[in-house]
């Protein structure tokens, strides 16, 4: 296989591993958000709730599953970088959520749910990718290349 060809199925691999980290946090954020919504927790309190959950998940599994490194030394820059993102995060997801079920009148749990799906699609996966795990992500291309 070539140099590229190993480049690009390294990529989609760190793509798979990426969603599959954000699924398996996304499927416990959801899971505490139902439950303190069902509970009867106000639904931006168990969207703020889920999403932190959802947050200490993610960048886990991100950090020692879904981006190659060959070391770990950077947790603090990745953490801030990470906790930026985050914050930014939580700020969308709550006034879209506000937006969806206050102002378009959506039920609480779908208007939550669809919320941080947006937000996911469209914030969180390309700052996690090019900002927050970038460094990792170039030092794992260029060792290929070296080696290749």
């Amino acid at each position: 296989m070539s140099a590229l060809g190993r480049g690009i199925a390294a990529e989609a691999a760190r793509f798979l591993r990426a969603n599959l980290a954000a699924a398996i946090a996304t499927g416990i954020e959801y899971l505490l958000v139902t439950g303190l919504v069902v509970a009867g927790v106000h639904y931006l309190t168990a969207a703020g709730a889920g999403a932190l959950t959802g947050a200490v998940t993610d960048f886990s599994l991100k950090r020692h599953f879904a981006f190659d490194r060959s070391e770990r030394a950077a947790v603090g820059r990745e953490g801030l970088r990470y906790l930026w993102v985050s914050a930014v995060s939580l700020a969308l997801n709550l006034a879209l959520a506000w937006a969806l079920v206050a102002g378009l009148r959506l039920p609480s749990l779908p208007g939550v749910i669809g919320a941080s799906i947006l937000v996911a699609v469209a914030w969180n996966y390309p700052l996690h990718r090019w900002y927050v795990f970038r460094e990792a992500a170039q030092r794992a291309v260029s060792a290929r290349r070296d080696r290749g």
